[in-house]
């Protein structure tokens, strides 16, 4: 049996962990390795999604603390899948990125989304929010 001050602070760590852990999701594979590479320097447990249905699949296995998503991606696309997110996962937070902003305005996106940049962005700008979101 595990004394209750041992179990205590183990149940800290592992919420701790959980914190720090993040979905990126992007159709670009240089994408992907440049955040994937900074948000592991940074401290956080990441996983990648080439795609909307990819992601779906590890916010379900992995239960992030954090989606961070591309917007324009074939198929199954960023607004695809915050929609999804937002119906069917609630309380995940999701920051959302594109080159194409029109395509997501922020009419479109309204309350949708914690988080919003615009490619090219500043990675030290987006780490700072992503801290402030999910408090870390």
């Amino acid at each position: 049996m595990v004394p209750l001050e041992k179990e205590s602070s183990k149940a800290t760590d592992d919420f701790s962990k959980n914190k720090k852990k993040i979905l990126i999701v992007d159709d670009d594979e240089t994408i992907l390795y440049i955040l994937r590479r900074f948000f592991i320097g940074e401290g956080f447990e990441v996983f990648v999604a080439k795609d909307g249905l990819e992601a779906i699949e590890r916010v379900r296995e992995e239960k992030p603390a954090l989606v961070l998503t591309d917007i324009k991606m074939p198929s199954f696309s960023g607004i695809d899948l915050i929609k999804f997110i937002r119906q069917n996962m609630k309380g995940i937070p999701i920051v959302a990125m594109t080159a194409y902003p029109h395509l997501y305005s922020e009419k479109k996106r309204g309350n949708e989304v914690e988080g919003y940049f615009v490619k090219p962005f500043d990675i030290n700008e987006m780490l700072s929010s992503i801290e402030k979101i999910i408090g870390g």
